[in-house]
């Protein structure tokens, strides 16, 4: 690229700016700091309003706020879900064993009997089984994603 001798008066704040600029990136020409600068401002003007760039910043903004709603809906939903799964089973029990829903009820949260024990378990262990499917399949696609 040809290099053109140039002319230019420039009031004192900008010379200012341009020598401090210059001792910033150890530059020793005017010139060169001059043309440095003018390239800087074309690519950010470039990349500052392409819609590219625009639609990429709000897409990402918009991925982040979304994950973590979703990950708290998804987390409630689960723990909503095991409960269900574990009151299932226990009127699973109650049906098999014929027992009146009315006599002899008693809170968890005073005393958790063992069937209430044994049907967090097999919930507990139905949950893990069906995670680590979908972990084995997401991985077979090659789709795992972190939480």
């Amino acid at each position: 690229m040809s290099r053109q001798r140039m002319k230019v008066a420039l009031d004192e704040e900008t010379r200012t700016y341009i020598q401090t600029y210059m001792e910033e990136h150890n530059i020793r020409y005017t010139g060169d700091a001059i043309a440095r600068l003018c390239k800087e401002h074309e690519i950010s003007k470039n990349q500052e309003w392409s819609l590219k760039y625009i639609s990429e910043v709000v897409s990402q903004n918009l991925h982040e706020v979304l994950k973590k709603e979703l990950t708290k809906i998804r987390l409630g939903t689960n723990a909503a879900d095991k409960n269900s799964q574990i009151l299932i089973e226990l009127l699973n029990g109650i049906f098999f064993n014929k027992s009146e829903l009315g006599t002899g009820f008693i809170p968890t949260s005073v005393q958790e009997v063992e069937p209430v024990r044994i049907a967090k378990e097999e919930v507990e262990k139905r949950i893990a089984h069906q995670r680590q499917k979908r972990i084995d399949w997401e991985e077979s696609r090659g789709k795992r994603e972190t939480y």
